[in-house]
């Protein structure tokens, strides 16, 4: 493995450097009582996508004129996985803010979230060791992925312990060998941790085969990993595995169609859900089903140990089956405050079930809490959630072909008609990723913000991308985009998968583009943080 550990300071004035000293004495003392960590996919274990600690961006400063692209990190590929991130983190001898980003070139990165400087940065190739190149899996490379395959799922961190899990993917070319491999590196330094990494060695999975698509989860000590395919290549099945956060030995393997084929757990890459008892919901798309061994088309519910607790499947899985209407096209959603789960797929339906009572299966759907036409489109993204003081309990979707649509939930169910929508159709798959920023429910601090194709369908290939931010108050207010200065805030190309990350007024996008951009207020101009690499 390459490691490398980087960082640079400038020489400063003996009365500057003592009161820096100072300052960082008393923010070690006493944590900044707004600090923001995003620690997992989606922000928390409900996976609302929404940081509701933003006190500096607003409603008033998100504009062309006050916010832009302040620079962005160079990276050694692509970026699916969301970028996680730690306020006040230990590391390089003093208090920083961290920004880790994983690559599908099987790197690792600690950045300083607010100079750019690069703390450490780890490799798992080298020696013969490569990422996987995405022909050798669909003999294409034009397809779902283009280049190689990595780490291609957000990790997890365990603040606690001080770790990031991830799981990378490579193949030894040597050999012929094709690994996945589970590693626990420590938050300061990069060093793996707890005897890893550990290699993913269960009887009837497929190392070459199996996807690691959706993002890790952390539940009561375990890390939950889930697998699907590439571009339905098979033969493959829908695995879950839980191991062991502190031993990684592995705890627990589930196979939803254990005497069947596919139902792959892909969920366009948002993580399981959590919710307080480490109970853990995930959504399975087009496999077999007969209720007892193969859950293809299925909500499932697990104990943190993988004990299956309780499912729902549509009536009309048969159906989905057969057009490729994937139920499982995105992750579920925890309504925070509340018993109920929400996920959808391809038909743009949204499911809403009780956490204690799934439902199982019935004609009509009749027992399930509600089935909301939530989209025109395909649900892919998948739905984020605010609580705003002015109009109560959000939940928000950007579909293909279609808009960005906010509806209320009152209480109980979804009202069926947005509240408000967006005037920009989404130009085709995989319609937009999206996350949320807000100070509490604060009127005029909530924003939706959204990465998509700039205008171009993106099934398959690479396409430009493009960031949006939006009045979430009101989605038919569009409060910036990066194409409205394009030469100061192009994102790059557009990447599938990966929501924006917001913390301590900036904005995170990952890109095709092997960079990762950095948005925040402009400051007047003076957008290049002091000790900053020349922007991108």
């Amino acid at each position: 493995m390459k490691n490398m550990f980087i960082y640079s300071s400038c020489n400063q004035a003996a009365k500057i450097q003592a009161a820096a000293i100072l300052l960082a004495m008393v923010l070690s003392a006493s944590p900044r009582a707004n600090a923001v960590n995003v620690l997992t996919g989606m922000n928390d274990n409900h996976r609302t996508g929404a940081n509701t600690r933003e006190t500096i961006l607003t409603t008033t400063n998100v504009n062309v004129k006050q916010f832009g692209k302040l620079w962005s990190y160079s990276v050694d590929g692509a970026v699916y996985a969301q970028p996680l991130y730690v306020s006040g983190l230990s590391i390089a001898g003093g208090k920083h803010d961290v920004l880790f980003v994983a690559t599908m070139e099987d790197s690792v990165y600690a950045f300083d979230a607010d100079t750019n400087a690069t703390f450490w940065h780890v490799n798992f190739t080298g020696g013969g060791i490569t990422p996987v190149p995405i022909a050798d899996i669909t003999g294409n490379n034009n397809l779902n992925i283009v280049g190689d395959v990595g780490i291609e799922s957000a990790p997890v961190i365990d603040l606690k312990s001080g770790t990031i899990y991830l799981l990378a993917r490579t193949m030894d070319t040597t050999t012929g060998a094709y690994l996945q491999k589970l590693h626990a590196l420590d938050l300061a330094t990069g060093a793996e941790k707890f005897g890893g990494p550990v290699t993913v060695d269960v009887a009837g999975f497929d190392p070459k085969m199996g996807n690691q698509r959706a993002g890790l989860a952390l539940a009561n000590g375990n890390i939950i990993i889930a697998w699907a395919s590439h571009e339905d290549m098979g033969p493959y099945h829908g695995w879950v595995m839980a191991y062991d956060a502190r031993t990684l030995k592995l705890v627990s393997a589930f196979n939803d169609t254990a005497t069947g084929g596919e139902g792959g757990i892909w969920q366009q890459g948002r993580a399981p859900a959590v919710d307080s008892s480490g109970n853990v919901y995930l959504i399975s798309g087009n496999g077999s089903w007969d209720g007892k061994t193969n859950f293809g088309e299925s909500f499932l519910k697990f104990s943190s140990n993988l004990k299956l607790l309780d499912w729902f499947t549509p009536y009309n899985w048969l159906e989905l089956n057969e057009h490729d209407y994937d139920l499982g096209a995105t992750g579920p959603m925890l309504i925070p405050g509340t018993d109920l789960v929400v996920g959808g797929g391809k038909r743009g339906i949204l499911y809403v079930c009780k956490t204690g009572n799934l439902g199982h299966i019935q004609p009509g759907n009749t027992q399930i809490v509600q089935s909301l036409q939530m989209a025109t489109g395909q649900l892919r993204g998948g739905t984020v959630y605010w609580k705003s003081a002015k109009l109560g309990p959000l939940i928000y979707n950007w579909s293909s072909k279609d808009y960005l649509k906010a509806f209320h939930f009152n209480g109980s169910t979804i009202d069926p008609t947005p509240v408000a929508q967006s005037s920009i159709l989404s130009p085709g798959l995989p319609g937009a990723f999206l996350s949320i920023s807000a100070n509490g429910g604060k009127p005029g601090s909530g924003i939706v913000w959204a990465t998509m194709a700039k205008d171009k369908n993106d099934d398959h290939g690479v396409v430009a991308g493009i960031v949006r931010a939006f009045n979430a108050e009101n989605v038919a207010v569009e409060l910036w985009n990066s194409d409205q200065n394009p030469e100061r805030d192009d994102m790059g190309n557009f990447v599938k998968d990966a929501n924006p990350t917001i913390a301590n007024g900036k904005v995170y996008i990952g890109s095709y583009s092997d960079i990762v951009s950095v948005y925040g207020l402009l400051d007047g101009g003076n957008h290049k943080p002091a000790g900053a690499a020349p922007q991108n």
